[in-house]
């Protein structure tokens, strides 16, 4: 009859159920994101920050050609950063003491028509590649993060050479495996250029000489 079967339905499922390969339930924690109040965008023209760039040996010409300075409140406190526009309007934000995002995150696409793409992790890298002359007119993919590579893909597929400057760890590795598992011999590997430091940065860092400060009397 009809409720036997309903009976042996639901033993059944409830077997399923029980079943060892059933994850138990764990909920997500809550992560709050950062409520961020009064957004400003300017032109970057903060000494502080403009300096703490040329510690890393970007000047301010290619700083200001690229990024911009955005001022905003978090947590009742008034910050500003260095912004790096991605392609969805939200900004990677750094200052000396932070590094974060305003939302959402994407890539950051520069399409200057080029067969060839470069490929970053962050922005300070493609900063470095543009002072050390590595682009050289090529186009731009800046991850903003490597958990972004997923959206890279697309964009990707357009290119005959995709040169990877991504950062001698675990995750830079994995993206570049990534990126040949999907694109083959299409992808070079530029990190060779830096064996010995853990980014492009950190290399472009080694080399640039260190400005001392004009001694006031």
């Amino acid at each position: 009859s009809g409720s036997t079967d309903f009976v042996r339905q639901a033993a059944f499922i409830a077997e399923k159920m029980s079943l060892p390969c059933a994850k138990p339930y764990k909920p997500i924690p809550f992560k709050e994101e950062p409520t961020f109040e009064n957004v400003e965008i300017s032109r970057l023209e903060s000494p502080s920050l403009l300096g703490y760039l040329r510690k890393r040996g970007i000047p301010k010409e290619i700083a200001q050609q690229y990024c911009v300075q955005v001022d905003y409140r978090l947590h009742g406190k008034d910050y500003y950063a260095i912004g790096f526009e991605n392609n969805a309007h939200g900004f990677e934000l750094r200052n000396p003491y932070w590094k974060g995002a305003y939302p959402p995150k994407c890539i950051t696409h520069i399409d200057n028509g080029n067969a060839r793409c470069n490929v970053f992790e962050g922005f300070i890298d493609f900063l470095s590649a543009e002072k050390l002359g590595y682009n050289d007119g090529n186009d731009n993919i800046v991850l903003n993060s490597v958990s972004n590579l997923g959206k890279a893909l697309t964009p990707l597929s357009d290119y005959s050479v995709i040169n990877c400057y991504l950062d001698n760890d675990d995750a830079g590795r994995a993206a570049l495996a990534k990126l040949r598992k999907e694109f083959g011999d299409r992808v070079a590997d530029r990190s060779t250029l830096y064996p010995d430091h853990k980014d492009l940065n950190d290399y472009l860092v080694s080399i640039t000489p260190i400005q001392k400060s004009k001694l006031k009397f």
